[in-house]
């Protein structure tokens, strides 16, 4: 068995592990090119990712999505770019990911990058920017019950 020095001066310890991807997305870039710690948020009281999971769990899937209760499932409604683009600001805010389109107007507060980061796909195709540093989270499952419908082709 090691000493305790000696396991604090080993990096097998860490998590995640210093070679994986959370690490590697966990870095940006300074304008010098050289890698700089993402920049922290912090979240409001109760706005933990606990609570996301709580909140989801308690609230009716037509109230995330920001739809009346006899709306559609999400998979019959198609959304066209032109119309994604009216639900950019804070309030009324829907992203595109992987082909589906989310209201993410409840989430926003909850973003662990904060606001501002989030905002960047509002009313966009967020897909790049969320596989650039959220390739491991399962979107469907977090946002699942605020999925308004799916990217039409134009």
């Amino acid at each position: 068995m090691r000493s305790s020095s000696n396991r604090d001066q080993s990096n097998t310890h860490l998590f995640p592990s210093s070679g994986s991807i959370q690490r590697a997305a966990s870095n940006t870039l300074t304008p010098g090119g050289t890698s700089a710690p993402r920049k922290k948020v912090a979240l409001k009281p109760g706005h933990s990712p606990l609570d996301w999971a709580n909140l989801t769990n308690t609230t009716p899937s037509y109230v995330l999505r920001g739809v009346p209760p006899q709306t559609p499932p999400p998979f019959y409604i198609k959304i066209t770019k032109e119309e994604l683009s009216l639900h950019k600001t804070k309030e009324d805010c829907w992203t595109s990911i992987k082909g589906k389109v989310f209201n993410i107007s409840k989430y926003v507060d909850f973003h662990p990058g904060g606001v501002e980061e989030i905002m960047k796909c509002a009313g966009k195709d967020g897909t790049f920017l969320f596989n650039k540093y959220h390739s491991w989270v399962n979107v469907d499952r977090m946002l699942e019950k605020c999925m308004v419908g799916v990217l039409a082709n134009s």
